[in-house]
């Protein structure tokens, strides 16, 4: 990759003011275009667009493909040099950009590039990474907090604000801030950039902003394309799809998973009588006479109905449900010793094994959809999991065998496909359960998840644990990998830790410190604090007092539309509310004041509803580091957050290894 080929950039569109920062990533060279009363900038940044659409440089920017882009083609395509000769002609050239910016935001649509106007390289990191996904998304500022960024800036003016003169430099320092940010973020996506820049070429296709999931659909589509023709996914442009009216459960449940105790005996009994399109029938809220026989194994609540699909199975609960298998001992502390050892085992590439080993397929996509699923699924493994390509190839098997077939946009779109997937996956995991409990009385089913189990198994009794693996191997065309853990502390089946016998430390949900970029980095001390003392027994105090990393002390907080964050002060006669940014980056104090919400009122109220966060404690706001202060720090509330982490295992940690069972 050459990083002189990429300059980030931002703008910000006010009435009476127009900025472009723009800044080559490599020199960390700074160009500010600005239209104002006071200056006009216009020719200069139209022969600078010209310059990078020559010389084939590229934006790189955040959400710019919906916003800055379009607002920079409609500045090349206005022939605003038109106006520059007639009185207040800044004042015009400005007022238009905002209303062009305003429409833009207003429709909210995916912009369509005008290949009559500028072309200009784009790189948007907000599609690249995904971000604009509803369940990852995250603002530029979030980033910011998470990359640890000295200073946290957010818009000093509100949208649509006249501006006077003086304000117009503080808004450019803004706009600075965030091509620095940008550009911070984009040094982040090397190796995404760089992979993106490999696979355009090798494909004669811009891959520049699609995002590891688009990359791999696309991948898979080609190969689909190349081997079967051009018209295989798409016909007329229009996604080619399987359409089911009903499923038949009886046809959809693989022949080779037979069970001998009654409660899955049931349980299959059960689901072969399903015939519906309607999967909120099947899993949820059963009447009791639908069950049959499985009524006798399920918990039935006062409504007369099972709320969920579920067996007990040996005093295990397991839930069965469209997506995977789940059931785990909970608020519980469990350790290998001298007569048992806890074992994870999963299958390698659960999903996508069953494709390939059952052979399926979305049925308009045809038989050979599964020699080629199978090909890429071989091709994945002769990379390195560390490798992009692995990643890429992965996320195609996963999307085209799995994730896609339940996507109506989708031209692998078959949900009998979906259905079959994981309710047959959470059938072998069951069948597994089962052959162990059978033929070992005394092991123990500590966690079930989407591909494999946590066990706790007799010493004695691990040669034959490991045929009957072999077995079930040989049953189901699967491939299981183990994990040995020394000690495993479980809160429930989506937050625990695990200590492996090779050292390693395994982190879910609630005590996990190493984290995405779209999620919430706050007061990462704690994680690291509860990690120290499950893992080599440090004292919580110990490591919080002295930790001495500030960014794992501070938390965040972004206020979303309608709700405005505030501090609130007790004078002697009346709260008094100071106006924060939207989003703030904070930390608990001694000396600090109150932080708190707004929010709009209720229907018939005329007062805005105030409510407290992190209630009991104060805060001092740090946006800019230099304002963070161990010297107020409020160490006892994060020890206590701590210890709210560990509580479920330090109350109910069992005596022997039956108490679970009682």
């Amino acid at each position: 990759m050459t990083e002189n080929k990429y300059y980030s950039y931002d703008l910000e569109t006010y009435p009476n003011i127009f900025t472009c920062v723009i800044q080559n990533i490599q020199s960390e060279e700074i160009r500010v275009f600005e239209i104002s009363s006071r200056k006009n900038d216009l020719n200069k940044l139209l022969q600078t667009l010209l310059w990078i659409n020559k010389n084939d440089k590229a934006l790189v920017g955040y959400n710019n493909l919906n916003f800055d882009y379009p607002i920079l083609q409609f500045i090349f395509n206005s022939n605003f040099q038109n106006l520059e000769k007639e009185k207040n002609a800044e004042e015009k050239i400005t007022f238009e950009i905002y209303n062009y910016a305003n429409k833009l935001i207003k429709e909210n649509k995916n912009y369509i590039e005008d290949k009559k106007s500028i072309i200009l390289n784009q790189v948007d990191l907000m599609k690249v990474h995904n971000f604009d996904y509803r369940a990852t998304m995250v603002s530029l500022k979030m980033l910011e907090i998470n990359m640890r960024m000295e200073n946290i800036e957010d818009l000093p003016f509100p949208p649509g604000t006249k501006l006077q003169n003086k304000n117009f430099n503080t808004l450019i320092e803004y706009n600075i801030h965030d091509v620095k940010a940008t550009t911070k973020f984009f040094i982040h996506s090397k190796d995404a950039i760089n992979f993106r820049e490999k696979l355009s070429l090798e494909f004669n296709e811009n891959m520049m902003n699609y995002s590891d999931t688009k990359i791999g659909k696309r991948y898979f589509i080609r190969k689909l394309e190349d081997k079967l023709g051009k018209d295989i996914c798409y016909k007329d442009g229009k996604p080619r799809q399987t359409i089911r009216n009903y499923l038949d459960f009886s046809q959809i449940i693989f022949p080779y998973i037979k069970f001998q105790t009654p409660q899955l005996k049931a349980l299959v009994e059960y689901l072969k009588k399903q015939y519906t399109n309607d999967m909120s029938t099947v899993f949820s809220n059963i009447p009791k006479e639908n069950l049959g026989e499985l009524a006798n194994y399920i918990h039935i609540n006062k409504n007369g109905k099972a709320s969920s699909l579920h067996v007990l199975f040996d005093n295990f609960r397991v839930d069965i449900g469209t997506g995977g298998l789940h059931g785990s001992l909970e608020s519980c502390f469990l350790q290998s010793d001298d007569e048992f050892e806890i074992i994870d085992v999963d299958v390698a590439s659960y999903y996508p094994s069953i494709v390939v080993r059952n052979r399926l397929y979305p049925e308009h996509l045809g038989d050979e959809f599964a020699d080629i699923y199978d090909e890429i699924r071989k091709l994945r493994f002769s990379y390195d999991k560390s490798q992009p390509q692995n990643k890429m190839l992965k996320l195609a098997l996963n999307s085209a065998g799995y994730g896609d077939t339940n996507n109506k946009f989708s031209p692998f779109y078959d949900y009998k496909m979906t259905i079959t997937i994981t309710l047959n996956g959470q059938l072998m995991l069951c069948l597994l359960s089962e052959m162990l409990k059978l033929k070992i009385d005394s092991i123990l089913l500590i966690q079930a998840n989407t591909d494999g189990l946590t066990l706790k198994v007799p010493k004695k009794d691990k040669e034959l644990f490991f045929s009957i693996l072999k077995e079930w191997e040989d049953i189901t065309g699967m491939g299981l990998e183990e994990n040995f853990y020394e000690k495993i502390w479980i809160r429930d089946v989506n937050n625990y830790i695990a200590l492996k016998k090779d050292g390693g430390v395994k982190k879910i949900g609630a005590y996990k410190d190493s984290l995405e970029w779209h999620q919430n980095h706050s007061s990462l001390v704690v994680q690291k604090a509860v990690e120290a003392y499950l893992i080599k027994n440090i004292p919580i105090e110990e490591t919080i007092l002295n930790h001495n990393d500030p960014f794992d002390f501070m938390l965040n907080y972004k206020a979303s539309r309608g709700i405005k964050l505030v501090l609130e002060e007790n004078s002697t006669t009346k709260k008094e509310y100071e106006n924060l940014q939207n989003t703030i980056r904070y930390y608990i104090s001694t000396n600090g004041k109150a932080l708190k919400k707004t929010l709009p009122p209720l229907k018939n109220d005329n007062e805005e509803r105030i409510i407290g966060i992190n209630v009991g404690f104060l805060v001092n706001i740090c946006n800019d580091r230099k304002d963070f202060s161990f010297k107020n720090l409020n160490y006892d509330w994060y020890i206590k957050e701590a210890y709210k982490l560990i509580s479920p295992f330090k109350e109910k940690a069992p005596s022997n290894l039956f108490d679970y069972l009682d």
